[in-house]
């Protein structure tokens, strides 16, 4: 008996091949984007956590005031929550003379915390004269393990041996002095050395590396840094503080939020589309199970009979999704990681939680086919083979208008009533067209979204042609042939690190203080245009207040090296921009704190002549074109993952809607027979399988526009950083080609399923049990 249901198996695998393979292709395509995505993730996290504990990598840096002498460093190292601590000396140096563009970031330190990488060379060590170069800012200036290099340190330029080239995990996502959008490494990296080779610097210390005591809380660690450093404390940054590491780690949490958003909405599908073809196939083979259990086969083999038809579909399209995914997807999605991020590491790691997803997945299908068998085998035999009885239609909400009742055709009648008398049935066709718009939503929208919040910033909130970014020390001479060869036209900003802090929580973040021009613009959240010279208090970043939970009204505390006193500052507003992010206020403001007004860019809409651009004391010109390709260009890490949810969520739509769409029409064939028994023409019963599907169409698109649009709200959000905020934008048309594309894809699958009507045995489908 078991080989004839292996039999029976392997028919109904056949006779039911395109529900089986729509069922198997979804567990391929959930698994396969599932694992991908979760396998680069996974890998950057596990490189990253790897590198972390082989370099001894800081849990907190601690940016405190220029001191000669550290006097506090042993009280520290007595603190029972630090267990290491150690200072540094940070500055930015230029390579060669005074006015190269070339800028390195000179770290002097001992080595023994935050360690680096050894590229190529030798280790790093506090007694051997030398230096150790940023490797990648060695590749693009060719420079090689024993060669020199010129660094004009404090106005001296000296030469100096190179004895490695390395990566610091202290510059994971460094791009720069200016801090550009993205790295330049041909103009800007780091060097680290020691107080033997620059003995001008020794005892100096502008930044303090601490590891934590496992034993005590962050919080503790804290209130003890607090506590040594008092005054002297500027900021503290943990890992997922510190802007050059923590754009690591956004990115990587990042991807991993996309594979668990995405893929909840699949899998929902997924499980929706199995339990749905199991249940309808156990329906239609009632009688067969009757006669199974008539003829003394128990339940038990029964039900590993039908559980196959949920078990092996799920089984072997997931295993395969499983295989490829972390060979396909996830090196595709590091590839673009890897130009962003100074990690000496990449490598794909599959993660466990995949093979728990296609555990769950084949636990699910099998459970579809077990349930919908048990409520069967729950009846006798004999009734078991009866048909089941038609539900009287209950009357639906439009028979409650007579006249709209009347005014329908037949044909759209008949579907209204099918609606109403299968509810359920309904139900699973309009969450698949609202489940298949919101993955096509998502899709189409998150790159407009990213796209035109780039083009919002870098052409309507900044509307500069040229940027220059210049030296806070400038000579007055420069500014003044500014002045005359920009004929006025011109915007001065500063920019200035600082920790934004309030009663619940500290952040590193950035102060613009603007003065009156054109080239900068503002909008409140509630669209408004901004005047920062008429508001007496500061404006925050939508973004940043979020991370701080403050709101218009609450006052901030600014702390930073512009001031020795802390300043305590009311908040004006809150800014939807984009960038950049952190605290916004007026030059005018800025003075009424007391504070020293030094611009650190100029914004114009001039042309920049070379002998402005070749000044030793301006850093760099780039125009607005040049920062918004620089934008997009961070962008093109997500595009990869964007074209493959575009890719994947038409490939879905149509599998998904497919097979409720064939499923609908196995379980309607006796209803179709008996109209063409009565008389029904071909067209007239293929009007009502479309007129079926475009009213299921219409209801899931009601639902499923704001549902996929709350969905690509989230989606836009997980690229959101403490350096750039992005806005959900989606046109009208993008969302009008996602409808069109579901329903293209409803009435291509109505036509081809209502081609099967022309092959219905009308004398087997209307016979009766015997």
């Amino acid at each position: 008996m078991l080989k004839n249901l292996l039999k029976k198996n392997f028919r109904d695998f056949r006779s039911h091949a395109s529900e089986f393979s729509s069922v198997f292709i979804l567990s391929l395509l959930s698994i396969l984007i599932f694992s991908g995505l979760l396998a680069a993730s996974q890998g950057m996290e596990e490189k990253f956590e790897k590198w972390s504990e082989s370099s001894n990598m800081a849990d907190e840096w601690v940016t405190i005031r220029d001191q000669q002498e550290n006097k506090v460093l042993q009280e520290l190292k007595d603190k029972k929550s630090i267990d290491q601590v150690m200072q540094q000396q940070y500055l930015n140096v230029k390579v060669g003379t005074a006015s190269s563009k070339k800028q390195l970031q000179l770290v002097i330190d001992n080595g023994t915390i935050s360690k680096p990488a050894i590229i190529k060379g030798d280790k790093f060590s506090t007694q051997t004269k030398g230096i150790w170069l940023d490797s990648n800012f060695a590749k693009e200036n060719d420079y090689k393990v024993d060669s020199n290099i010129q660094l004009n340190v404090n106005g001296e330029t000296k030469s100096y041996l190179i004895k490695g080239l390395v990566a610091s995990p202290n510059f994971i996502a460094y791009t720069g002095p200016a801090n550009d959008i993205v790295a330049d490494h041909e103009k800007y990296g780091y060097v680290l050395t020691n107080t033997k080779t620059i003995p001008s610097l020794k005892n100096a210390s502008n930044q303090i590396l601490v590891t934590k005591n496992e034993e005590y809380s962050e919080f503790d660690l804290k209130e003890d840094l607090k506590d040594v450093l008092g005054t002297s404390l500027i900021d503290i940054s943990n890992r997922n503080e510190k802007n050059n590491v923590s754009e690591f780690i956004q990115k990587k949490n990042s991807v991993k939020k996309l594979s668990i958003m995405f893929c909840t909405v699949l899998f929902a599908l997924v499980i929706l589309t199995t339990e749905t073809t199991i249940r309808r196939l156990v329906n239609k083979q009632r009688s067969i199970i009757g006669l199974l259990r008539a003829l003394g086969l128990s339940k038990f083999k029964i039900i590993l009979h039908y559980v196959q038809y949920g078990f092996l579909p799920t089984l072997f399209g997931g295993t395969i999704g499983l295989f490829f995914g972390p060979r396909t997807i996830a090196p595709l999605i590091l590839d673009k990681q890897k130009p962003l991020f100074n990690m000496p590491y990449w490598e794909v790691t599959p993660s466990k939680w995949s093979w728990v997803m296609l555990g769950v997945l084949v636990l699910i299908g099998s459970i579809a086919g077990i349930t919908a068998i048990l409520k069967t085998l729950k009846d006798a035999p004999a009734k078991i083979m009866q048909p089941q009885k038609i539900k009287r239609t209950p009357k639906n909400i439009v028979e409650m208008f007579p006249r709209l009742w009347d005014s329908l055709s037949w044909d759209w009648r008949w579907v209204l009533r099918d609606i109403s008398r299968a509810k359920l049935r309904a139900l699973i066709g309009i969450f698949g067209v609202i489940g298949s718009l919101m993955l096509l939503i998502s899709g189409l929208g998150i790159q407009q979204s990213l796209n035109d919040s780039n083009e919002k910033t870098f052409g309507s909130d900044q509307s500069y042609k040229n940027e220059i970014k210049i030296s806070p020390t400038i000579d007055k001479s420069i500014m003044d042939l500014m002045d005359s060869e920009l004929n006025g036209d011109y915007q001065t900003i500063q920019q200035l690190p600082a920790n934004l802090s309030t009663s619940r929580k500290d952040l590193m973040s950035l102060i613009t203080i603007v003065e009156p021009g054109i080239y900068m613009n503002f909008n409140s959240t509630d669209y408004e245009s901004v005047n920062l010279e008429k508001e007496d208090g500061v404006f925050i970043s939508d973004y940043i207040s979020k991370q701080l939970n403050v709101r218009k009204g609450d006052s901030i505390k600014l702390i930073g090296n512009f001031s020795e006193q802390n300043l305590i500052v009311p908040i004006a507003g809150i800014l939807k921009v984009g960038s950049p992010q952190g605290i916004v206020m007026s030059k005018d403001y800025w003075g009424e704190l007391e504070q020293l007004y030094v611009p650190t860019t100029v914004l114009t809409g001039q042309k920049v002549s070379k002998k402005i651009s070749d000044d030793e004391d301006v850093v760099q010109v780039n125009s607005l074109a040049q920062n918004l390709e620089s934008a997009n260009k961070v962008l093109t890490s997500f595009q990869s993952i964007i074209i493959l949810l575009i890719v994947f969520a038409v490939l879905l739509s149509w599998f998904i809607l497919y097979n409720l769409g064939a499923l609908n029409f196995t379980e309607r064939y006796r209803e179709y027979a008996t109209l063409r028994v009565l008389g029904f023409r071909l067209n007239e019963i293929r009007s009502i399988i479309i007129k079926d599907s475009i009213a299921t169409w219409i209801m899931g698109t009601i639902i499923g526009i704001p549902l996929g649009l709350l969905f690509l709200d989230s989606y836009v959000a997980l690229a959101n950083s403490t350096t750039t905020q992005f806005f959900m934008h989606i046109s009208s048309l993008r969302i009008g080609t996602a409808i069109l594309i579901v329903l293209f894809n409803v009435i291509l699958i109505s036509l081809f399923i209502s081609r099967q009507v022309k092959k219905m045995d009308m004398a087997t489908a209307l016979k009766s049990v015997e």
